[in-house]
């Protein structure tokens, strides 16, 4: 059995013709100076710091401001930075509401997201226990 030939075909795509940028090249040689960086190096350490023992801080809070910190952290993409402390977080979440019973699971929305943390990180939970 023989194979078709296929002819190759010359696709002309057209070409755009843009206008130049409004910025120009500026942004294309971009440098910042040592003692910036440096100083910018310092407020993001103290601001993780911050963030960090606001996250410790958070052990003694009720359960929805537990989720929703770590929902916020997660969402603003820097969770990275504390996964050990989120990991302890839902772990002794998982552990103490392991029958989900409480006046706090009458609302789907805390139910939902608790949901939605733990078994992201893992944890084996099914809607059968909500």
């Amino acid at each position: 059995m023989a194979l078709p030939i296929v002819e190759e075909e010359n696709i002309i795509r057209p070409v755009a013709n843009f206008t130049p940028s409004l910025w120009g090249d500026r942004f294309l040689s971009f440098s910042i100076d040592n003692r910036v960086a440096q100083k910018y190096a310092q407020e993001i350490e103290a601001l993780k710091e911050e963030t960090r023992s606001m996250l410790l801080a958070i052990t003694g809070r009720k359960l929805v401001e537990k989720l929703n910190f770590i929902d916020v952290i997660e969402r603003l993409g820097i969770a990275y930075h504390y996964e050990k402390e989120i990991d302890e977080i839902l772990y002794r979440i998982y552990n103490e509401n392991s029958k989900f019973e409480g006046d706090e699971y009458n609302d789907l929305c805390i139910c939902a997201l608790q949901f939605r943390l733990l078994r992201q990180h893992g944890y084996n939970i099914s809607l059968s226990k909500y």
